[in-house]
């Protein structure tokens, strides 16, 4: 298990089962998975208030989707690690979350090793952000 504590993730899915399984595998590769949200409305305001490190968010949900969670939460969080989770290839759904400026995504059906690697793209950014960063007192 790699020591990854330090790795704040957000879970952003509205259906149960892929959160659970998203949760399982982070937590197993020892990330520190703070919290899950339904959608978009409780995906901001939660990325809000624990300020995650890397929020996997799903792009079609009810309310607000992913997509538009996505634009709000850059207004006040530009420097958070975005990886959209979508059963879509529809390449202008692509297009338009990497245009977003998001940090990955991942395919729906995925399996541990896929979430991992690409979870694990973006850990060494996160601390070398950390890094440039000075400390906050």
């Amino acid at each position: 298990m790699a020591d990854n504590k330090d790795i704040s993730v957000l879970i952003v899915d509205d259906n149960d089962m892929t959160r659970e399984t998203l949760r399982v595998i982070l937590r197993h590769d020892g990330y520190n998975v703070i919290g899950e949200a339904l959608d978009g409305d409780a995906a901001l305001e939660m990325a809000t208030r624990l300020k995650p490190d890397i929020i996997l968010l799903d792009v079609v949900m009810p309310k607000v989707s992913g997509i538009e969670a996505l634009k709000s939460i850059r207004m006040v969080m530009q420097d958070v690690f975005v990886l959209m989770v979508t059963a879509s290839t529809d390449q202008e759904v692509v297009s338009e979350v990497v245009k977003s400026g998001i940090s990955g995504y991942i395919i729906k059906p995925f399996n541990a090793k896929k979430v991992l690697d690409t979870v694990g793209n973006v850990v060494g950014k996160v601390r070398a952000n950390r890094k440039q960063k000075p400390a906050q007192t």
